[in-house]
């Protein structure tokens, strides 16, 4: 399994909350980038990947869109991951002391309440935030603090000194698991079913997209534009409706939406998750 950043990253804990009750334990391996991730996935290095798409406060990750758009991967699954922020320093100091605060821009967006308690005190943003408390211990500085889990900073022994920081505390990360071929499932299991497509550019296209699934009782949970890559001002649509993808309704559906669209990429089916409680 692999996920991007370092232990006690985000992505790890959903790949161990996905595959908790796994016949075997899963071996997690971090990776720099989620392009260096899904290129590892492809190459048959790892079977399955965890990648974030979507965080309830701060919106879609369109990096791993675009990526999902074009490296012909599936989505076997998905979790939601509660974000719960904590400020960690390299040392038990007053949070008034603090000089420096690293972490991923993400999360110093969604702490932008607290960060703007603090005076004299420098943000800047890291690739990772659990890497982020990596970097603090190492340097041992006890100006400076991380914002991460509280998993991070118990797995590198290093004291929390305040938590839930975010602005807004029911906060969760939705996160998918994406293998090289896609997963199938019995028909009583509630699934979601991802794709992208891109329509004509004329009145009334993506209107009758929509339509196709309003037709057949398919409940659309999401659906964003993104821009098209070299056409300025033309869209690719990312969308998730309930439904399996072997079930005939579905099938039907999407047998009628490529006939009315330029470019349609089916990502897979996989079981709804349900928001986790802790």
């Amino acid at each position: 399994m692999g996920y991007q950043g370092t232990e006690g990253a985000y992505s790890e804990l959903a790949a161990k909350r996905h595959f908790a009750d796994a016949s075997r334990p899963i071996r997690c391996s971090g990776y720099h980038s989620f392009r260096e991730m899904l290129e590892a996935l492809r190459a048959g290095e790892i079977d399955y990947a965890v990648l974030p798409i979507e965080n309830s406060i701060a919106g879609s990750i369109n990096e791993s869109y675009d990526l999902l758009a074009k490296m012909g991967l599936f989505l076997v699954g998905e979790e939601l991951q509660p974000i719960a922020h904590c400020l960690i320093g390299a040392a038990e100091v007053a949070v008034s002391d603090i000089r420096r605060i690293y972490s991923h821009p993400v999360a110093l967006a969604q702490c932008g309440s607290f960060l703007e308690t603090l005076e004299d005190c420098h943000v800047e943003a890291f690739i990772d935030t659990a890497m982020a408390v990596e970097k603090v211990k190492r340097e041992g500085d006890p100006s400076q603090a991380a914002i991460a889990s509280q998993q991070a900073a118990e797995l590198h022994g290093l004291p929390i000194l305040r938590r839930d920081i975010a602005d807004h505390p029911e906060n969760y990360t939705r996160m998918v698991i994406v293998a090289a071929e896609p997963a199938h499932y019995e028909h009583g299991v509630p699934c979601k079913t991802s794709l992208i497509f891109s329509t004509i550019h004329e009145q009334g296209a993506l209107a009758r997209c929509i339509a196709i699934f309003a037709e057949r009782g398919l409940n659309l949970t999401k659906i964003e534009s993104r821009p098209k890559p070299d056409t300025p001002f033309e869209y690719v649509f990312y969308m998730d409706f309930e439904g399996n993808i072997d079930r005939e309704a579905t099938q039907a559906a999407l047998e009628e939406l490529e006939a009315v669209t330029t470019f349609l990429v089916v990502l897979g089916s996989y079981p709804i998750a349900r928001r986790a409680l802790s």
